[in-house]
């Protein structure tokens, strides 16, 4: 990579990817438009490869956290579902 500028602002946005701040398709749109304004980028022949690594970069911390998220929220339905079919027995036992 050559242009410092492009070096910097994947730093900054890389850091709110890692933060969940900003989603890595939108860093990605942001370097796509950054790349399209600025002559240094253009001219750099190997940036499309770096960018490529860059993708599968932030691609993997992103989906373990969202996997993570998912079976939380999968395990949390289940307690829910268990707590009211106790409730309902409750209930049943009390109108006898």
């Amino acid at each position: 990579m050559q242009c410092p500028r492009l070096k910097r602002l994947l730093r900054d946005w890389y850091q709110q990817v890692r933060n969940y701040t900003l989603s890595p398709i939108k860093m990605m749109e942001l370097v796509m438009r950054h790349i399209k304004n600025c002559e240094v980028c253009q001219n750099d022949r190997d940036l499309p490869f770096e960018l490529e690594q860059l993708r599968e970069i932030i691609r993997v911390p992103y989906n373990e956290k969202f996997q993570k998220m998912q079976e939380e929220s999968f395990k949390n339905q289940e307690e829910e579902f268990l707590f009211e079919e106790e409730e309902k027995v409750l209930l049943k036992e009390e109108d006898f």
